[in-house]
Order: C-alpha cells, then structure tokens, then sequence
C-alpha cells in the first residue's frame, strides 16, 4: 500500500504592473537577507530589510527574487505589458502525478494537495531546470518541509540553483537546510 504524502501550498509571487523608467518603493511581509534580479529589472533591499525599490529599464518581464532565511520569494514585474489573466481551474483535484502536476504548474491554486507521485514529479522538474541552467552537479530534495540542496558549492550557487527552480515549484520555495 502506498502512504499518501500531503502538503498544502499556495502561489508565492506577487505580481505588479510598472512602466519603464518608473521607480516603486514596495513593502514586502517578509524580512529579506538579499536580493537579485533577472530581466529588464532592477531591485535593491532598502535597509529596513522589508521594503524593495523596483527600478524597471526596459519592455517586458522581470523577476526579483528576494531570500529570506528560510524562503524565496519572487516579484514578477510586467514592464509595460498587462498582467496575464488568471489561469483556470485544473481538471485534477489534487497533484496526485506528473500529468496532475503539469495542470496545476500551468495553473497555480492557492491550495493544492500534493500526493507522492506528484511531488516527485515537481522534484525531477526541478532538477531539470537545474541541469538546463548548468548545474547539474546539484541534487534536489523536496519534502513537505522544503526544498533541500545537496551539492552546492557556496551561497552564491545556492541562490542561482534555488532561481532555477523556482518555475518548476508550485507554491512558496521554502528551504529545508
């Protein structure tokens, strides 16, 4: 008989409309240690720790990925580009294999039960975007507590390994170290 692993998660992004060249302070829930970016983004921590100014440059989309002791969280900025409507309802009600898993990773909910099978899915999805961005040498470990990294040389690694993943993870990419 195979045991049902539960977890419950809920999307971890927040999503914002900006113009380019506009300049936005947000406060954030969270109390950050760093920050890094990708695309036509630019981020900074101001020293409360939880407070971020955005700074976009140019059309499109931008990521700011924002650690915490324990957790990542993104800020998904659309540069001048409406924000996507939001994604359906999947035809699945749990995350229960890897055809489950890739409905709710096309759409998001802000519950979601995993079983065994499905998070073994979200975890060899989240070793291939590993391998896709080069660091293959890195194993990753999910459970109902986090994400667990094995391999990782310092943390500067550490943060590119845990944004590579995080398209790949459904709900918030919490740490388990």
């Amino acid at each position: 008989m195979i045991l049902l692993a539960l977890l419950l998660a809920v999307p971890a992004e927040l999503r914002l409309t900006m113009h380019s060249g506009e300049h936005r302070i947000e406060k954030i829930d969270w109390l950050a240690v760093s920050i890094e970016t990708e695309g036509p983004l630019h981020a900074e921590l101001l020293p409360s720790g939880n407070e971020v100014l955005l700074e976009p440059s140019a059309k499109g989309i931008g990521r700011a990925f924002v650690f915490t002791r324990r957790e990542v969280r993104v800020i998904e900025a659309f540069i001048d580009l409406p924000l996507p409507l939001p994604p359906g309802k999947p035809a699945c009600a749990v995350v229960k294999d890897a055809a489950c898993y890739a409905q709710f990773r096309a759409a998001p909910q802000p519950r979601m039960v995993f079983e065994v099978e499905g998070l073994q899915a979200e975890a060899r999805a989240a070793q291939e975007e590993l391998s896709k961005a080069g660091l293959k040498h890195i194993e990753v470990a999910i459970s109902p507590w986090g994400v667990k990294l094995r391999g990782v040389k310092d943390a500067a690694e550490k943060r590119r390994a845990l944004e590579a993943i995080w398209p790949a993870i459904l709900g918030p990419l919490r740490l388990d170290d």
